[in-house]
């Protein structure tokens, strides 16, 4: 087909938890690819700062409920643009080539450090609701012996990894030094969310000041 490099995208610590039917699959492509000759680069992921807004920071501006785990696994989040700039930049690098890196960012995030940075940039209290790993886990086991469940089960089987204290996050210093990348080059979390919530307030107080607006003419 004439592919002169395959990039593919894995899930941080996927050799640790077999346990886990899709970091299972990540490891075993892993070596798939590394078997075939190809000229590839492997970049191992640990989380994407995007996902926390649905998950967290609308929840919380909307007052719902917002659902975590009393598990203390830390992740460090990326900014999906800053993964594609170091993947073009992997791309382009000869000592890259058939190198296995992992992307994480500035720092690790326990699931209530999240929550609390967004309850302070947003200026109220978050509805948590917090759910015992040991319950996840208890579902997993449940779900596992009927066969129209098995894909929930799949996905409880995170509950194994949330479990088992492991930190989502690498020290990325030989990467950046590899790749010619500046570590103040890396958005934070911080800052992430806080050009959002400054964003989305302020859009927020616009509407509101519209809505006035309406009703004084109306």
């Amino acid at each position: 087909m004439g592919i002169q490099k395959y990039v593919f995208y894995s899930i941080h610590n996927c050799d640790k938890h077999p346990e886990v039917p899709l970091m299972e699959i990540k490891y075993c492509t892993e070596r798939f690819i590394q078997d075939t000759g190809l000229d590839y680069t492997i970049i191992r992921l640990c989380g994407f700062m995007q996902g926390l807004i649905g998950q967290y920071a609308v929840p919380i501006l909307e007052e719902k409920s917002v659902w975590g785990t009393d598990a203390p696994t830390r992740i460090a989040y990326m900014d999906t643009q800053d993964v594609a700039r170091l993947t073009f930049v992997a791309l382009r690098n000869e000592k890259a080539s058939k190198k296995l890196l992992t992307f994480a960012g500035p720092r690790a995030w326990t699931t209530q450090e999240v929550i609390t940075l967004c309850e302070r940039l947003a200026g109220q209290d978050a509805n948590v609701t917090t759910v015992p790993v040991a319950v996840l886990r208890f579902t997993r086991q449940l779900t596992r012996f009927f066969q129209w469940t098995n894909d929930v089960a799949d996905r409880l089987a995170f509950s194994e990894v949330l479990s088992s204290d492991t930190v989502f996050s690498a020290p990325m210093n030989e990467t950046y030094q590899l790749l010619g990348v500046e570590a103040k080059d890396i958005l934070t979390l911080e800052k992430y969310l806080q050009d959002y919530f400054s964003n989305i307030l302020k859009k927020l107080k616009g509407l509101k000041a519209q809505s006035k607006q309406s009703d004084i003419y109306f």
